[in-house]
């Protein structure tokens, strides 16, 4: 059973798609169920303006996707690297257990996203 934010975030995601010119961009991917997320963004001036995503995976996935995109867009990259790993789980609400590997997707989409902030600034 999916919990309201992933119906919403699954159903109707406002996030997807491409940024023609993204001036940062990632992917991860789960090798034990096959999802796999990518992710553009805009960052101007430290602020991520604008945030696209693409997802092949489970609806679970492509909620999470969605959601992180929305999370951070007009978000400072300092403002994200601030979540600790209780604001990350919980941006997900309640999940089945066959859909708690998402909770390590947003983790890891935050991760790489401090990655990414990191190394642009050098």
């Amino acid at each position: 059973m999916y919990n309201d934010i992933i119906i919403d975030n699954f159903t109707n995601p406002q996030k997807v798609g491409d940024i023609a010119l993204a001036n940062c961009e990632f992917e991860i991917g789960n090798p034990v169920c096959g999802d796999r997320i990518k992710i553009q963004l805009m960052v101007e001036n430290n602020t991520i303006s604008e945030a696209r995503f693409r997802a092949w995976g489970c609806a679970t996935s492509i909620a999470t996707a969605n959601l992180f995109c929305e999370s951070i867009e007009g978000k400072t990259t300092s403002d994200i690297n601030q979540k600790n790993d209780q604001d990350i789980e919980s941006m997900l609400g309640q999940l089945e257990p066959s859909q708690h590997h998402c909770v390590h997707i947003l983790k890891e989409l935050h991760q790489q996203l401090v990655v990414q902030a990191n190394a642009g600034a050098q």
